[in-house]
């Protein structure tokens, strides 16, 4: 198959290139975000610093209207008018005042919060303000001011164009509420009370006067002028509840954006919760770098919020600014790289091309001259390399006969092992045809067996137990015994593959084994410890088998403490790989080193009366269930035999 190469060119290309990129690459990222981090934060403080600018040109507005009530307050004439009723009120005067300072209402109260006068609407009066928490607290002598909410017919009530002045239709805005009614007809006004004191320091009643904030830009264009140096630099609003009221944010068409609501994110913290608002916002349809501040009424409840910002997207061009300029060194960067590498890889690739051709000659037979390359680098050194190795195949051609004859006679030799493993071969199929001979010997002679146990046994009951006759019968019968188990074995050694194979219970097959293991061994000087139980475990096999084998293992623990001891007997399960594990531990004297490689060699057994199948048997078993079985022995702990077994069978094989 031809194989696609790459030239050195192009790799040296690739080798320079990718760390500088990848090492410029990281630069520009951890530099952007470093940077446009900085520039937004930067962003983010000055316009909570803008905001508190903003809240004192809001709280100018309001000291300015407490000072012209309070000075107004001072005059004489409407505290002893209130006082005497002789003196006539400087109507004039109050409307005047109204007028030069943009008031939108000027009220005198007397001391019992019965309004006296309206300069803005003299045909109303006679009605209470003692209500009003500002008023109040004019009448017990204190200067107030803030900000109230007046409703539609309060608004009628001070001044009869106030109310229809103060409707801002409401627009529809994107990420704020939807809009549940035409219009806001509440206003928001500031209001400033102050005391009407006589020459003995009584107070006489109270002055009120206030403007309204509904449509009047002066607050937010003084605030843009202040904070931002100029019209367009930044926004600022003042919004009653969620409704801007006066603003200088535009819409598509260029006109202020009154009526249009706040987003609903920042009104849930601002207006629902109280909180200073300080991040970015979606403000009309634009996000801004913003801040929000509450509006308070004098009993502390949020009315509405003051909000400076400024638009995010000159921000983001800067960004993008940098982000340009960082590609822009990336690929000058990257174009000196690939000008520098192709004119070294050139130079690398000339020399390189000679060897690749002087290797060809060379494998076609021809005789080539040695390779001259002047440079003092790794090519100088491969070339010189290549020449030496030029030399040592001409001399090794010089002896490739030789060589051809050792490599002759090693292949006899080998042909010569391959001949005996042959044989060994045939010599392990022959054993293994004795071992079915020996499987069908132990079948035949398992009848007669029968027969001679069944006779012994009736001789040894009649034979009385203290007859000189009875040691030589009882001998019969342990010999007839010993030589059933073992051609019980080899019946079932000889079975290979053979299963019944259900499902049961693993713990009820242990606890069934360990109930009747005392019928053949006698357990009063042992202990035997289940620590399966309580673990519901169940298996499928062929449950005789591995009865057996369970059974067997046990015997040989409770064998290998002839003076007692503890057995343990133990089970889990491994849902993950869907195997149990069955562990049987004795504490006698283990199993010598020497013989632990044999122990599951048929016929062999460290017991002066065992067979040496039952570990051998047991190995079938649990192999032909697809399982494992395996051992580890200390002089110290004893020993320990684990069987590894599948949960489940394949059921469509059992017989």
């Amino acid at each position: 198959m031809l194989r696609v190469r790459t030239s050195i060119r192009r790799k040296l290309i690739f080798a320079t290139l990718t760390p500088l990129c990848v090492a410029i690459l990281l630069c520009w990222l951890i530099g952007s975000f470093l940077i446009t981090d900085r520039i937004f934060r930067e962003a983010q403080l000055k316009v909570i610093g803008d905001l508190k600018l903003a809240r004192k040109v809001y709280q100018d507005e309001i000291n300015h209207l407490a000072g012209i009530v309070r000075v107004t307050a001072l005059t004489p004439f409407i505290a002893d008018h209130l006082v005497s009723g002789r003196l006539p009120l400087p109507e004039k005067a109050l409307q005047q005042l109204l007028k030069e300072e943009q008031l939108r209402f000027l009220n005198i109260i007397d001391n019992s919060g019965v309004v006296h006068y309206r300069v803005a609407n003299p045909e109303k009066n006679g009605d209470r303000l003692d209500g009003d928490p500002l008023v109040a607290l004019a009448l017990k002598g204190e200067l107030v001011a803030g900000a109230q909410i007046y409703s539609p017919e309060r608004l009628a009530l001070e001044n009869r164009t106030l109310a229809e002045a103060a409707q801002i239709a409401l627009r529809t805005t994107p990420h704020a509420r939807q809009i549940s009614n035409a219009s806001e007809q509440q206003g928001l006004m500031l209001v400033a009370v102050a005391p009407l004191l006589t020459s003995d320091g009584r107070v006489a009643g109270a002055l009120q006067a206030g403007f309204m904030l509904n449509g009047d830009n002066r607050v937010v264009d003084t605030i843009t002028r202040i904070v931002f140096n100029r019209e367009g630099g930044g926004a600022a609003t003042v919004f009653l509840g969620d409704v801007r009221i006066a603003t200088n944010v535009r819409d598509a068409s260029g006109v202020r954006a009154t009526g249009t609501l706040m987003s609903d994110e920042v009104s849930r913290v601002v207006l629902s919760q109280g909180k200073l608002w300080s991040d970015r916002a979606f403000v009309l349809s634009n996000w801004f770098i913003s801040a929000y501040e509450p509006i308070r009424d004098p009993s502390g409840s949020v009315i509405g919020a003051l909000y400076v910002g400024m638009p995010e997207q000159p921000l983001l061009d800067l960004r993008k600014n940098l982000n340009l300029i960082f590609a822009a060194v990336l690929l000058f960067v990257a174009l000196i790289g690939i000008t520098l590498s192709t004119w070294i890889g050139s130079r690398l690739a000339k020399p390189l091309r000679a060897l690749a051709e002087a290797a060809r000659r060379m494998a076609s037979g021809e005789r080539i001259e040695p390779i001259l390359v002047r440079s003092d680098d790794e090519i100088g050194i491969l070339a010189d390399e290549f020449n030496t190795m030029t030399r040592e195949v001409n001399t090794l051609n010089q002896t490739l006969e030789q060589k051809v004859v050792e490599r002759t006679r090693q292949l006899e030799e080998k042909s010569r092992q391959l001949l005996t493993a042959q044989k060994e071969l045939a010599r392990s199929e022959r054993l293994a045809g004795l071992g079915m001979l020996a499987a069908g010997v132990a079948h035949e002679i398992n009848n007669p067996l029968a027969v001679i146990r069944g006779n012994a046994e009736l001789l040894q009951v009649s034979i009385p137990g203290d007859s000189a006759d009875r040691e030589e019968v009882d001998a019969i019968v342990e010999e007839a015994t010993r030589i059933g188990r073992i051609v019980n074995n080899l019946r079932v050694f000889s079975r290979g593959g053979m299963q019944r194979v259900s499902h049961f219970s693993l713990g009820g097959l242990l606890d069934g084994i360990l109930d009747q293991i005392g019928h053949q061994i006698p357990l009063e000087r042992y202990r035997i410890v289940r620590d399966y139980r309580r673990k519901e475990m169940t298996l499928d096999g062929d449950e005789d088998q591995l009865r057996q084998v369970f059974t067997n293992l046990i015997v040989n623990g409770l064998e290998a403490m002839p003076e007692g001891g503890d057995l343990v007997v133990d089970a889990g399960l491994d849902a993950a790989v869907e195997r149990v594990c069955v562990t049987v531990s004795d504490h006698g004297s283990g199993i010598r080193p020497e013989d632990m490689g044999r122990l599951f060699t048929p016929f062999f057994s460290t017991k002066p009366q065992g067979t040496g199948l039952g570990l051998a048997v047991s190995y079938g078993i649990v192999s032909d269930h697809g399982g494992e079985i395996t051992v580890s022995s200390s002089t110290d702990d004893g020993t320990t035999f684990i069987v590894l077994l599948p949960s489940t069978q394949d059921l469509a094989l059992s017989l």
